[in-house]
């Protein structure tokens, strides 16, 4: 089972209620052995500060997390946790250790990446971040294609928002990212490719009462509920241009519902007066159905500001720069989505 070690040298700079511990660690020739998935535990639990939320992430038992923290607890001779009525807070000690253990992980992430640079595309992984919007891209074909050619490989794929996949990126949860963003979002340790830039549209239900307007202003789509994924600065300023000084200041908070889920978006689209905003290839379906329509707004459109986000000191394996070059590729190729 592969296991993790943490060195029992004293540091000056540790306080003195760390350097107690240290002495009573479960250890082996000096070393304290601690198992890879504990410190997984350890970070699950220490993002959702809930045993019952962070055993349902890491598709295990509230029991088995419970037993698996009190092990580590064990070895190390001290609570990592304070249990509370409604969560859980990390100890002074359950601090430090948490820091050790997310550079631990991250340690071993960079030796599966070392290893897979010697073996090539053909067999080897990656991680990929895919912002909301360009989830309903071309990029979901070049996933596919490159997963077909590749079969022995394995792609991971998480969707979320620039700012969670900046995080991930720089924490080396995710090789690289493709997602809708700007320059001033952008991390100084990071780059991006910019890709071609594509149009938003704003739709509704086909009986919504906005659907048989001529045009449509800024305005008339704020009287209704927003329904979007988490919105940058400049789709914000989009909306502050126009309107009264109240207008402004309420759109601090767009959007209405924020969820980064375009499935559950158009069906909350559907199902009321809720108004969203997407590429023209996310609502294909639904606009030859008849479902939805595109509403004509009469101000400058909104357009994406889409990128390949990566580390600039990182270099990236030969499956990602496969997986890199078959987005580039289709975003090239790519013809309009509205026919």
């Amino acid at each position: 089972m592969s296991r993790a070690s943490f060195s029992q040298e004293k540091s000056p700079k540790r306080h003195s209620s760390w350097e107690s511990v240290d002495s009573g660690f479960e250890s082996v020739h000096g070393v304290l052995m601690v198992e890879l998935r504990e410190l997984r535990n350890l970070l699950a639990l220490d993002e959702h500060r809930h045993f019952g939320r962070a055993a349902g992430a890491l598709e295990i038992s509230q029991s088995a997390l419970s037993k698996s923290i009190q092990k580590l607890e064990a070895k190390i001779d001290a609570p990592l946790f304070h249990r509370g009525a409604i969560g859980v807070e990390p100890t002074e000690i359950g601090a430090a250790v948490v820091a050790h253990a997310a550079r631990i992980i991250a340690g071993v992430q960079d030796l599966h990446r070392s290893v897979d640079l010697l073996r090539g595309v053909e067999i080897g992984s990656v991680s990929v971040g895919v912002g909301p919007a360009m989830a309903e891209s071309y990029v979901t074909q070049a996933l596919a294609a490159v997963a077909e050619q590749h079969p022995a490989t394995q792609i991971s794929v998480r969707v979320d928002h620039w700012g969670q996949l900046t995080e991930w990126l720089v924490s080396g949860e995710v090789d690289f990212f493709v997602a809708d963003m700007t320059r001033a979002d952008l991390d100084d340790a990071l780059s991006c490719t910019p890709l071609p830039v594509e149009e938003f549209v704003w739709f509704c239900r086909a009986n919504h009462p906005l659907a048989r307007r001529g045009t449509v202003g800024r305005s008339d789509l704020r009287s209704f509920p927003l329904v979007t994924p988490k919105m940058p600065a400049w789709a914000i300023d989009w909306f502050s241009q126009v309107g009264s000084e109240e207008d402004s200041q309420r759109g601090s908070s767009l959007p209405t519902v924020q969820c980064e889920n375009y499935s559950m978006l158009k069906q909350m689209v559907m199902s009321g007066n809720c108004i969203s905003v997407a590429l023209a290839a996310t609502i294909r379906e639904e606009l030859s159905r008849g479902d939805v329509v595109v509403l004509p707004v009469d101000a400058p459109t909104l357009r994406t500001n889409a990128g390949i986000v990566q580390r600039q000191t990182h270099r990236a394996s030969p499956l990602a720069n496969k997986v890199i070059a078959a987005i580039q590729d289709l975003a090239a190729r790519r013809s309009d989505p509205l026919h």
